[in-house]
C-alpha cells in the first residue's frame, strides 16, 4: 500500500512538473526590434482567461521594472461571455500605473456572436481601445490593428487606409499567418495564435494544421520575413486544455530602438 502511495505522488509530481509549472513559470522575453523608436512594448497575448495561472500580480512587477510604454494585447482574451469580469485584474493592474492599453481580437473572442458584442465595449470601458481594421497614430509610429475576423478583403483595406507612411509602422495581428495577405508596407507585426506548439513535441503542426507558417516551423519568437519583423509570442494563457509541456508562458518586453536581434 505505501509502495502504491509513492508511485501516486510521484506520478502526480512528476505530472505536474512536465504539464502545470509550465504554465506558472512565466517567461519574460526581450526583443530589440531596430526601429530608431526610443519606446518600450509590453506584448500579451492569448490570455484564455479561463484557462490562465499568471496572477495579475506578475503584472504589477513586470510593469515595475521594465517600465513600458504601452501594452498591446494580441488577441484571445476569453472564449466564454461569463469569463469576461475574471479579465478586470489584468486590466486593474495597467490602469493603475496609467498605461495605455491596445488590443485587437483573436479567433477565440468570437465564439460567439453575444460574446463579441459585449467584449469590445466592456474592454473600452476598462480603458483598452481595441482596434477593429483600423489604424491609430501615436506620437512616434503608426499602430495597425487588423482584427481577426475579416469577411473579405474590405478589412485589410480598412485598417491600412489612413495609414500616411511618414513614421514606423507596428501592426497588431493574432494570427501571423496573416502576414501574408498584407501587401501594404509595415515595419513590425505582432501576434500570438500558436502558443509556441504549447505541447512541444516532434510533428506537432503537421498533424494540427495551423498555417503556412506554422508548416514551415515558424511559430514563434522573432523573425523577418519579406523586409518586415514579425514577432510571434507563446502566449500566456493556454488553449482547449490548461497545460503545456516543454513550452512555458510567456510575455514580451520589445525595444524598438535596439540593435538587430540574429533570433530566428
Amino acid at each position: 500500500m505505501a509502495e502504491l502511495l509513492i508511485g501516486l505522488i510521484g506520478c502526480t509530481g512528476l505530472f505536474y512538473l512536465l504539464f502545470i509549472l509550465p504554465t506558472q513559470w512565466l517567461k519574460v522575453e526581450h526583443i530589440d526590434v531596430p526601429l530608431g523608436i526610443d519606446k518600450k512594448i509590453l506584448q500579451l497575448s492569448d490570455l484564455h482567461i479561463e484557462r490562465n495561472r499568471i496572477h495579475p500580480e506578475k503584472m504589477k512587477e513586470l510593469l515595475q521594472k521594465e517600465k513600458p510604454d504601452y501594452v498591446f494585447i494580441t488577441g484571445d482574451f476569453t472564449a466564454r461571455e461569463k469569463h469576461i469580469p475574471r479579465i478586470k485584474p489584468y486590466l486593474d493592474v495597467f490602469n493603475e500605473y496609467g498605461i495605455e492599453v491596445y488590443a485587437v481580437f483573436g479567433n477565440h473572442d468570437y465564439r460567439t456572436f453575444q460574446l463579441s458584442l459585449r467584449l469590445r465595449p466592456w474592454l473600452e470601458e476598462n480603458q483598452v481601445k481595441v482596434l477593429v481594421n483600423e489604424s491609430i497614430e501615436l506620437p512616434d509610429f503608426t499602430l495597425i490593428g487588423l482584427d481577426f475576423y475579416r469577411e473579405d478583403e474590405l478589412g485589410l483595406t480598412k485598417a491600412f487606409s489612413k495609414v500616411k507612411g511618414n513614421k514606423p509602422s507596428v501592426v497588431l495581428c493574432h494570427d501571423p499567418n496573416d502576414i501574408a495577405e498584407v501587401a501594404d508596407p509595415f515595419d513590425l507585426m505582432l501576434s500570438g495564435h500558436l502558443h509556441g506548439k504549447q505541447f512541444n513535441v516532434p510533428f506537432f503542426f503537421t498533424f494540427i494544421s495551423k498555417g503556412e507558417l506554422a508548416k514551415r516551423g515558424i511559430y514563434q519568437g522573432f523573425h523577418k520575413i519579406d523586409g518586415s519583423y514579425l514577432y510571434i509570442s507563446k502566449g500566456i494563457g493556454q488553449a482547449h486544455w490548461n497545460y503545456r509541456f516543454g513550452v512555458r508562458s510567456e510575455v514580451t518586453v520589445l525595444s524598438l530602438n535596439g540593435e538587430k536581434n540574429n533570433s530566428n
